[in-house]
């Protein structure tokens, strides 16, 4: 599959995506083999995910002052292949939530379009930070929130048996960034 960034539209999630984000945020968790060994307690935080933001994105997200993005191509408008959360947690901050991307889509530049999609719209919206939390064993999307700018500022054990740890990162929203997510600096414009 050879697929591009001129083949990705990023818009606001509307109510007849629901369907396929909720399917590509199960899917994506259960993608993950220690997140599949414990089936009972990740059952039930998928279950409590579906009922709690996913069930109503618009209040949830949209309402609230945040926003939600679907990535979809460009040839079929109708078809989810990424989205993305922003929740507004006040004080000028807000929550990267529930970034996900199509195996078939992935390593093509559609997670980073949704990153920049969402710090753009956030810059514009008056937020100053953007945080987030990952699980320990989502090496890739630790390595992926590291490589556009985000850092590493907490590691919380959240289960001692079985081993659980989340990891927070961050993001001021103080530089420019590119259409693909990498950090311009404003004064030398390095990173173009």
């Amino acid at each position: 599959m050879d697929i591009s960034n001129s083949d990705i539209t990023i818009r606001q999630f509307r109510a007849d995506d629901l369907p396929q984000v909720v399917e590509m945020f199960l899917t994506g968790m259960r993608s993950y083999e220690a997140f599949r060994a414990m089936t009972e307690p990740s059952e039930a935080y998928l279950q409590a995910c579906v009922k709690s933001d996913l069930s109503d994105i618009e209040d949830m997200y949209i309402t609230l002052g945040g926003n939600f993005w679907v990535a979809t191509p460009k040839t079929d408008p109708t078809k989810v292949v990424g989205i993305v959360g922003l929740e507004a947690k006040g004080n000028k901050e807000g929550e990267l939530r529930r970034l996900s991307v199509k195996d078939t889509h992935r390593r093509f530049g559609v997670g980073r379009m949704l990153i920049a999609t969402l710090e753009h719209w956030a810059r514009e919206n008056g937020f100053q930070k953007i945080w987030l939390t990952t699980g320990g064993d989502m090496d890739k999307a630790r390595a992926f929130y590291l490589a556009v700018g985000f850092k590493k500022t907490a590691v919380t054990v959240l289960n001692a048996d079985p081993y659980v740890e989340a990891f927070t990162f961050e993001k001021p929203l103080d530089s420019l960034v590119t259409p693909l997510g990498a950090n311009v600096d404003r004064d030398n414009n390095s990173g173009l």
